[in-house]
């Protein structure tokens, strides 16, 4: 049985990378014959926020480059045909569409409209990471709807995301699973006391921010609580690491004016893959205080590092959190419910067995399931 995944991939960066290559993983283990069709040109750079949408990484999470085929340029629809006589050439008996972000809705939905009536016996999944886009636009449901409806099957990473595909189509088969644990990361290097010397830390307690910010992602709460939080817990440092997708100056105001600043450290850029784990292995727990989403790859970070995390009950988020296990899911992220989790989870975290429980919790989570999914789709 031969599997093609389209999906952006490797010297991309970020989330969707890191899930085709557990994808293409967890499916070339299986069995399946797998190859991955990957863009050439992902978002035009007048779209993007980032410095650069590529990992210079010298880490690269299960390489497969011999089977990345970059063909798909996101506005150019002369290499939507061509993948879609890529994918006749390579008789692919299933394939699997990343779906993450409606913008992209033109080219992924004449790709599978070319497949789906032309090669009959070629059958559709569309893997949705996120349902519409986290910006609202207007143009989100309109797409997700002309796109999606290829589809003859979808896998979902949460149950909230299965509950919006039904609303559009009730009758397309859903499979649930979740994103894996991202534990390729941890290499073991460092310990938790020589990650804080790493860092330059020196307080007891620290709390991790960890990725690109975005207004949905309520940073400006967390500063808010953390003035707070340091005044009943002033050993603490708060650690903000990632790239940030707005204007910085808006936070380094926020921390200015809240008096934190001596116990604050902001790491405004992208981090390489071999980079990541002193921050994880310093953090006591990972805040993450969206106003929004669906899941989280941050989220699984942490667990693939066995740091608790609290979480704001938004979306898919708080469907893998274990209240007070795996650490704490709050309401929303005003101050008062976000600042008692913090203080819960920091002076409970020498006799509450977090690593322990979430080493019990994440055992199988994430594609485990797809064997299963997959011998049901392709019969």
């Amino acid at each position: 049985m031969k599997i093609t995944i389209i999906g952006p991939a490797y010297p991309y960066r970020g989330g969707q990378a890191l899930v085709e290559a557990y994808l293409h993983k967890t499916v070339s283990e299986i069995g399946y014959d797998t190859n991955t069709i990957s863009y050439k040109l992902l978002y035009p750079s007048i779209f993007f926020p980032g410095k650069t949408q590529f990992d210079n990484s010298k880490l690269i999470p299960f390489e497969h480059n011999d089977k990345i085929k970059r063909i798909i340029n996101s506005i150019n629809p002369f290499t939507w045909y061509k993948t879609y006589r890529e994918i006749k050439k390579d008789k692919s008996d299933l394939i699997i569409i990343v779906w993450w972000m409606p913008f992209f809705g033109p080219a992924l939905g004449t790709i599978a409209y070319l497949v789906k009536k032309k090669l009959k016996k070629t059958k559709i999944c569309f893997l949705v990471e996120n349902y519409t886009s986290h910006e609202g636009w207007w143009f989100d449901r309109f797409f997700c709807k002309h796109t999606l409806k290829y589809a003859d099957s979808f896998i979902c990473e949460s149950n909230y995301i299965n509950k919006q595909i039904k609303v559009d189509f009730p009758n397309t088969p859903i499979y649930e699973t979740t994103l894996s644990i991202y534990d390729c990361y941890n290499l073991n290097k460092y310990t938790k006391q020589s990650a804080k010397e790493f860092l330059g830390i020196k307080t007891e307690n620290v709390v991790l921010f960890f990725g690109m910010i975005r207004p949905y992602k309520g940073l400006d709460k967390l500063i808010e609580s953390f003035k707070l939080l340091l005044e009943k817990t002033p050993d603490t440092t708060l650690l903000i690491v990632g790239e940030c997708y707005e204007d910085i100056k808006k936070y380094e105001k926020m921390i200015s004016e809240n008096g934190i600043g001596d116990r604050t450290i902001m790491v405004n850029s992208f981090i390489d893959n071999e980079d990541i784990e002193p921050y994880f292995k310093a953090a006591d727990m990972v805040a993450m205080p969206y106003y929004s989403g669906t899941q989280s790859g941050i989220l699984m970070m942490a667990y693939g590092f066995n740091v608790p995390v609290v979480v704001t009950d938004v979306g898919g988020i708080s469907e893998l959190v274990k209240n007070d296990e795996t650490g704490i899911v709050v309401k929303n992220n005003e101050v008062e419910n976000f600042l008692p989790a913090m203080e819960k989870v920091l002076s409970t975290k020498n006799t509450v067995p977090y690593s322990e429980n979430i080493s019990k919790f994440v055992y199988g989570l994430g594609y485990q399931n797809l064997k299963n999914i997959f011998s049901e789709l392709l019969n």
